[in-house]
């Protein structure tokens, strides 16, 4: 399958709430195996209280791997996996190029066949932060995400048992 969508995301950096957006793309293999790549931004306007004010801002593109257990049924676990390149930007000290892997869990919710709706809860690691004012800690969080997916599957969600008989016996 073909899926794509848009993503909600409830966190917190250094102790400061925060709401991030993106989407993803990617391939469904089985009905269960989703490989694709995503993307988010920081949309809240965070300014830490490190001394001197500065603006915080944070994006992540990277790979992302799900997997759909009973895939067929309404209402359905899964798990994710995101890994990638993070992009740290603290105002006064530029750029910093960091790493992130976030695992979750989650249901997703089969609306219609082309649109699923997914709640998750996961935790962000960031590896690799070189801020003098920011460590590895204070980026990394537990966080909550919804999902608008959209797309579609090909083939069939069961295999049909071939009820032919073998009428030679």
């Amino acid at each position: 399958g073909l899926w794509g969508g848009y993503t909600h995301h409830y966190t917190d950096y250094n102790g400061t709430d925060a709401f991030n957006r993106g989407g993803f793309f990617g391939f469904e293999f089985g009905k269960s195996l989703f490989v694709g790549w995503t993307h988010y931004s920081l949309r809240d306007d965070i300014v830490l209280d490190k001394g001197d004010n500065q603006r915080f801002d944070f994006r992540f593109n990277g790979g992302k791997i799900g997997y759909a257990f009973v895939p067929y049924k309404a209402v359905h676990p899964m798990i994710n996996v995101e890994l990638g390149r993070g992009r740290a930007k603290l105002a006064g000290e530029g750029n910093d190029n960091i790493f992130v892997i976030q695992p979750s869990v989650g249901v997703e919710v089969n609306v219609f066949r082309w649109f699923r709706l997914g709640l998750e809860g996961g935790y962000r690691f960031a590896r690799n932060v070189d801020y003098v004012a920011l460590n590895d800690s204070d980026l990394s969080s537990p966080y909550a995400k919804a999902t608008l997916k959209l797309g579609f599957s090909w083939g069939r969600y069961h295999k049909r048992t071939n009820y032919t008989k073998n009428y030679e016996d």
